[in-house]
């Protein structure tokens, strides 16, 4: 719509400079010889990028168009600049989503237990794999994880799936699931 406004405009300031170079009336066709040059047609396509079409037999008016058309491809190639750099843009966020959650990482930040006890066992990260049969932040084995919350292993799970696992453990059996980290915490 705001392009069709613009056009509009610009096809209505045209049309007035137009008329000045092209008689009016029948007293200014008296005092003026009638002349060809300097009467222009105006087409408006707007399905094409170029949408204002001028013809004209004066020089001067078609540098006005030439300027005008020029202005409307740099607008256009600002415009698909624009929308290339923002998808690009959109494109970087995701990946740093994606990279975000293949790879969570919790600093310890409050003193809380758990999250001491995060860091003592896989560094706060709940996407932890070291190949020793432990998983996840809290580094569960298979049998203690036991398909928790649907997840195969801890290490697939969300990092709420892993705390509440963690806790539903703690309450269940104490510390001892993690015996050195515990001790080393001093919470055994």
């Amino acid at each position: 719509m705001r392009k069709l406004f613009g056009a509009f405009v610009s096809i209505m300031i045209l049309a007035n400079q137009a008329t000045t170079l092209v008689p009016n009336s029948v007293a200014d066709s008296v005092q003026a010889p009638a002349k060809t040059e300097g009467i222009y047609t105006l087409k408006l396509n707007t399905n094409k990028v170029a949408a204002i079409e001028v013809k004209s037999t004066s020089g001067s008016f078609n540098q006005v168009k030439e300027h005008l058309i020029n202005e409307q491809n740099a607008k256009a190639e600002a415009d698909a600049k624009k929308a290339e750099e923002a998808k690009q843009a959109a494109i970087r966020k995701q990946q740093a989503a994606a990279a975000v959650v293949q790879n969570p990482v919790v600093k310890v930040s409050t003193g809380d237990v758990w999250e001491q006890l995060r860091m003592c066992e896989a560094g706060g990260n709940y996407a932890r794999n070291s190949g020793n049969g432990y998983y996840g932040a809290y580094q569960f084995d298979i049998g203690t994880w036991g398909g928790y919350g649907g997840y195969a292993r801890a290490d697939l799970a969300p990092p709420a799936v892993q705390d509440e696992k963690a806790r539903l453990t703690h309450n269940a059996r104490g510390w001892y699931p993690w015996p050195a980290c515990a001790r080393k915490l001093g919470l055994i």
